[in-house]
């Protein structure tokens, strides 16, 4: 396996193109390689409003739904329906070819309901990406005399339900705490065609079923309730959250073209996957009446990431750095559209989980967006991402990418006792 990830990198640095050919090959499409280690390319994100601020909102409040840190959601003023789409253009490299790739997904759905909203008692469901796989390179390679073509390709992902609660026990904490099921299949498949009637050619194709639970928690400490009399400490919030270790159950159906020209069918059933824990810290910070600082900062130790039937890399620890802002509509009636659209903008920045030919794989990645009030409890947010990862040197790929982000906030007032007048 560790040859097999030198390989493709080899083969990269040739050419990289994308092609029809047999064997269902034309299920697979050209994405990120980087995307082929592990689990894919884990997804960060934790609402298109702290997506749009380059955060994750660690110890960020709001009228909006948190799928980091569960302890953000403790001001949720009614039940609130969110969904993501995310639209993606991009282009990979290396030093002397290129290829364009372009996709477009849901990025998540969550539903928040407050029960009790004095103790910011919050109820949370969720169905979110957690990780995706999308990769496809083919290479000449001439051999003993002998010129042939190989392929490596990947495809799938997983995804996350979620459920968890959150309140706040004493004026000045909100707790929180979040299940997580975790569920995907990844494909993956190698292929050399020797173009020639006297070589069989190799077919493999695996399709790896994925499962695995885990659990988070966080807090936000709320300094201005603390210390009421500071103006230092006023709206200034520190968040705190942690995802335990886990394991992930594997079942692999493996098909594999033998050397008498036929498919044969194996079944492979382990629990080798281990994933790492993560943990993050973020502040907020209101300033007068229209505007918000945050920034936050979260680690995985994932130079503990093992597994035995997926493709391997140097993994290490990593972390990702974020840091943003938000300018809050105009306070009153007397405002036009524009002073009632809120305005966000930020910076990301991570190094990757993994090293290649001893390099971090950064990335750098800058937003913009806004949120498009249609009344006190219902918004659409919109947002753009232009980012970049990796290098074209020391044998790397360089990813472009311009991602085009939609939030749809649907609010309803549920749980609240009506009037005389309304019943």
């Amino acid at each position: 396996m560790i040859m097999k990830t030198k390989k493709i990198f080899l083969i990269l640095v040739s050419v990289l193109f994308v092609s029809n050919f047999s064997f269902a090959q034309d299920e697979f499409n050209v994405g990120s390689l980087y995307s082929a280690f592990g689990i894919g390319d884990m997804r960060y994100s934790a609402s298109i409003r702290t997506d749009m601020m380059g955060i994750q909102g660690i110890g960020l409040y709001g009228n909006y739904i948190n799928t980091l840190n569960p302890a953000s959601n403790t001001y949720l003023r009614s039940t609130l329906v969110s969904l993501g789409l995310r639209g993606v253009l991009l282009n990979t490299s290396n030093s002397a070819v290129s290829a364009k790739y372009s996709d477009f997904n849901v990025t998540g759905f969550n539903l928040g309901v407050p029960v009790w909203q004095d103790k910011g008692l919050v109820i949370q469901f969720g169905f979110n990406p957690y990780s995706v796989m999308q990769y496809k390179i083919i290479g000449n390679v001439t051999q003993n005399g002998t010129t042939f073509s190989e392929t490596f390709a990947g495809l799938g992902g997983l995804t996350r339900l979620n459920f968890g609660v959150s309140g706040r026990p004493l004026r000045f904490i909100s707790l929180g705490a979040e299940y997580n099921y975790a569920f995907g299949n990844i494909k993956n498949l190698t292929y050399f065609n020797f173009n020639s009637p006297f070589i069989y050619n190799t077919f493999i194709k695996s399709e790896n079923g994925l499962r695995g639970n885990y659990f988070k928690g966080g807090a936000v400490l709320e300094f201005g309730s603390l210390f009421p009399r500071s103006k230092l400490f006023e709206n200034f919030n520190v968040g705190f959250y942690y995802q335990n270790k886990f394991s992930m159950s594997s079942k692999v159906d493996e098909i594999h073209l033998t050397s008498l020209g036929y498919l044969d069918t194996t079944r492979t059933s382990s629990s080798d996957v281990s994933v790492p824990e993560s943990y993050g810290f973020g502040f907020s910070k209101q300033i007068g009446r229209q505007l918000i600082v945050s920034s936050d900062i979260m680690f995985q130790k994932y130079g503990g990431f093992t597994s035995k039937s997926l493709l391997p890399a140097n993994y290490q620890d990593n972390f990702r750095y974020g840091i943003g802002l938000e300018i809050l509509p105009k306070i009153g009636s007397d405002k036009s559209f524009f002073e009632g659209i809120t305005y966000r903008m930020g910076f990301s920045y991570d190094n990757s989980t993994f090293k290649i030919n001893d390099e971090y794989v950064n990335n750098y990645a800058a937003n913009f967006g806004f949120g498009i009030p249609i009344n006190s409890e219902n918004a659409v947010d919109l947002g753009v991402t232009v980012g970049t990862r990796g290098s074209t040197g020391n044998g790397l790929v360089k990813d472009n990418y311009l991602k085009f982000n939609v939030g749809f906030n649907f609010g309803e007032f549920w749980f609240l006792r009506p009037r005389e007048d309304e019943r």
